[in-house]
C-alpha cells in the first residue's frame, strides 16, 4: 500500500510556526490541535473504509483529501465527510469534561465545537456541503443539484459573513472570522464567475 503524501503551502507553514511561537495563551495551539483531530477523523474513516488516499493538501482554507485509483460512492463520500465534524464534536465534549483539570481545555473544547459546527454548514466546499450534495444527488439532476448547492452555499456564506460583521462591530473581536468569511465569499465568486 502506497503512503499518502502531505502537501502544505509554504505560506501556511510559516504562518503556523509564527502563530505557535507568539501564542502566549495557548488558544492557537488548541485550535490547531482541534483542526488536527478533525482531519484525523477523515483519515481514520478512510482507513476503516479502505479508501486509498493519494495526498492531503493543506492550505489557508483547510485540507483536501484526494482519493487514489477510484471514485467514491455517495455513501462513502458522505461517511468520509461526516467523520471530521463527528470527531470535532466528540472532542469538544471530551474537552468539556476536562475544564476543571486542564487549563487549556476550554480553548480546545470551544475550538473543536466551532470547527465541528462550522464544517456542518451546507457550503459546497465544507463537509456539510459535501454531505448534503451526496444526499441530494439521489433526488436531483446534476444541473439542479449544482444550482441548489450554489444558492445554499451563497446563502450560508452571507450568513457567516453577517455573523462575522456582527462580532466585529458589536464585540470588537472576530477579525479572523471576518477575514475567513470574506475569503470564502471571494473564492465563491471566483468559482462561479463563468457559471
Amino acid at each position: 500500500m502506497r503512503r499518502m503524501e502531505l502537501r502544505m503551502t509554504p505560506l501556511l507553514a510559516v504562518l503556523v510556526l509564527g502563530v505557535l511561537v507568539s501564542d502566549r495563551g495557548g488558544v492557537c495551539a488548541m485550535t490547531l490541535l482541534a483542526a488536527l483531530l478533525h482531519e484525523c477523523g477523515h483519515l481514520v474513516a478512510a482507513r476503516l473504509m479502505r479508501i486509498p488516499l493519494g495526498q492531503m493538501r493543506v492550505d489557508l482554507m483547510g485540507a483536501r483529501l484526494e482519493v487514489r485509483g477510484r471514485m467514491l460512492t455517495y455513501g462513502e463520500e458522505w461517511l468520509l465527510s461526516a467523520a471530521g465534524p463527528m470527531i470535532s464534536l466528540l472532542a469538544a465534549a471530551a474537552g468539556a469534561l476536562l475544564w476543571e483539570r486542564w487549563s487549556a481545555a476550554k480553548a480546545f473544547s470551544c475550538a473543536s465545537l466551532i470547527l465541528g459546527f462550522l464544517n456542518l454548514l451546507p457550503i459546497r466546499s465544507f463537509d456539510g456541503g459535501r454531505m448534503l450534495e451526496c444526499t441530494l444527488s439521489r433526488f436531483l439532476s446534476t444541473r439542479a443539484l449544482r444550482d441548489v448547492m450554489r444558492v445554499l452555499s451563497f446563502l450560508f456564506l452571507c450568513i457567516l459573513w453577517m455573523v462575522a460583521v456582527y462580532f466585529l462591530l458589536r464585540a470588537g473581536s472576530g477579525l479572523s472570522l471576518f477575514c475567513f468569511s470574506m475569503s470564502l465569499l471571494t473564492r465563491f465568486f471566483d468559482e462561479n464567475e463563468d457559471a
